[in-house]
């Protein structure tokens, strides 16, 4: 009787243990569920700045091109005006029988000079608006650049972290008894 009485209570420990270590065993699955959950949920941000990253690099050579295309504008207005200045001069020092054709073509002439002068000052106003416009948008884009890799910086702490907390609770979990 008192065997049997032993054996009861060695039976019902026993069974608590049981208990007990599936309690910490259910409880140690859920939590590197949550973890991969996690370190999935920060890959996929980091993969989301990754290619932030790209698209700001993207944004800021759309920008220089831009520039360089109002640049060549702006050098081709400068040597419009420069050969409407010379066919002037030319002009001036050419003698002409015909003095009203020589006038036409000095107003003509003018004309050009002019329109050229204000397309250079156009494209050359329009050329720092848009760089200053740039120069603005690519300090913003530098900033949050700089923001996006101290998150990416985080991120990957942060998951080396989780990775290892998960391989610490793969080693620390199937071994642990009571």
């Amino acid at each position: 009787g008192q065997e049997i009485d032993s054996l009861q209570k060695i039976h019902v420990f026993n069974v608590q243990k049981l208990k007990n270590s599936e309690l910490r065993l259910a409880k140690a699955e859920q939590k590197i569920r949550e973890l991969a959950l996690g370190i999935k949920r920060k890959e996929e941000l980091i993969k989301e700045l990754v290619r932030t990253g790209k698209d700001a690099q993207s944004v800021s050579r759309q920008y220089s091109l831009k520039i360089s295309k109002l640049e060549q504008e702006i050098e081709w207005a400068k040597r419009e005006l420069a050969e409407t200045q010379k066919q002037l001069q030319e002009l001036d020092s050419k003698e002409l029988r015909d003095i009203p054709e020589k006038v036409m073509l000095q107003k003509e002439c003018q004309k050009k000079m002019e329109a050229a002068k204000l397309k250079v000052q156009r494209e050359a106003r329009e050329l720092e608006q848009k760089v200053a416009q740039m120069k603005h948008q690519q300090s913003q884009i530098q900033k949050r650049l700089c923001e996006e890799r101290e998150k990416k910086r985080q991120l990957e702490a942060e998951l080396q972290q989780d990775q290892q907390q998960i391989k610490v609770g793969f080693f620390v979990f199937p071994c642990d008894k009571d």
